[in-house]
């Protein structure tokens, strides 16, 4: 993975062209899409499920906490007592399962996301102070880094979510703590590489303050490469959270998420409710898988404009 290093974006105010950037941009990335339709196919349905996350409860689906006793455990397909379909079963509450995976979204999706992003905050700025500074600065934080990187994540959140209590805001901190390592260690390496490039020093030799230089410098050259990270790290927390709700450590009802619904219909699996791992586990599974397509999509699409 490299970082941008040959050139200054140059502002279209200054270059002219402030009229035809944005409609320049769109026309390439259709011109990309054409051309991988796979992975544009993977952002597009990332795009869905992100978008289902923040308008799950204004969409027109029957309230997920509903119980209609009567319509206990019906397929996929099925219509209960009032003709109601439903078009992936129902539970053995009698809710509507598919209103419950897009209710769930909120949280599962909600949850990555949030932790993804503090955690590429925390770990970019350390990264960034540790290569740039160097010293003690550096040694700490690689030593940080180190030291988490030792443990094996699941076992000790597992342990921690024991002693402090399950709950979002726990489980979010959480796995920024398991996360932001990643960050840390791309922002430096990236970090180191640009500090020696002839437009930083040739900052240097103008007098700019450090600050100046990290934020007008480095990190326009490292946006594109943490989001890179960022995205793929969002899929592995998503699965990383379902783990843990699905053992009873993250999410509690009467909250939902996919790693609960699991939970929750693993013990209806030898009587016939299959639906109700399959739905939410296809959710969960097409969300990550397309996290994990998109992120290589960015990082062709960062060595193409390169």
């Amino acid at each position: 993975m490299t970082a941008q290093t040959s050139h200054v974006p140059i502002p279209a105010s200054i270059s002219g062209e402030t009229g035809k950037s944005a409609g320049s941009g769109l026309a390439w990335l259709l011109r990309e899409a054409r051309k991988a339709p796979f992975y544009a196919a993977a952002a597009l349905i990332l795009v869905l499920a992100v978008g289902t996350a923040v308008l799950g409860p204004y969409l027109p689906f029957p309230d997920p906490e509903a119980q209609v006793l009567g319509d206990r455990m019906l397929g996929p397909m099925s219509r209960g007592a009032d003709g109601t379909l439903y078009l992936a079963g129902t539970d053995n509450l009698g809710r509507d399962t598919l209103s419950r995976t897009v209710h769930g979204a909120r949280l599962s999706i909600g949850i990555a996301a949030s932790a993804a992003v503090i955690a590429g905050l925390l770990g970019t700025a350390l990264g960034i102070v540790a290569a740039y500074r160097g010293g003690i600065a550096d040694l700490l934080v690689m030593r940080m880094v180190d030291l988490q990187m030792a443990f094996p994540s699941l076992v000790l959140a597992i342990f921690l979510l024991y002693i402090i209590g399950s709950n979002v805001t726990n489980l979010i901190l959480l796995l920024v703590v398991f996360s932001w390592a990643v960050f840390a260690r791309m922002a430096r390496a990236q970090t180191l590489s640009l500090r020696n490039q002839p437009f930083v020093e040739g900052a240097v030799a103008l007098g700019a303050s450090d600050t100046r230089i990290i934020l007008r410098h480095i990190v326009p050259h490292l946006i594109p490469v943490m989001a890179i990270v960022a995205v793929f790290d969002f899929a592995g927390v998503m699965l990383a959270e379902a783990g843990l709700s699905f053992l009873g450590l993250g999410v509690l009802p009467p909250e939902i998420s996919w790693g609960l619904m699991l939970s929750q219909g693993r013990e209806y699996i030898n009587t016939g409710g299959w639906w109700l791992l399959a739905v939410p586990g296809a959710a969960l599974s097409l969300t990550c898988l397309s996290a994990n397509l998109t992120s290589r999509w960015l990082q062709v699409l960062t060595r193409i404009q390169e």
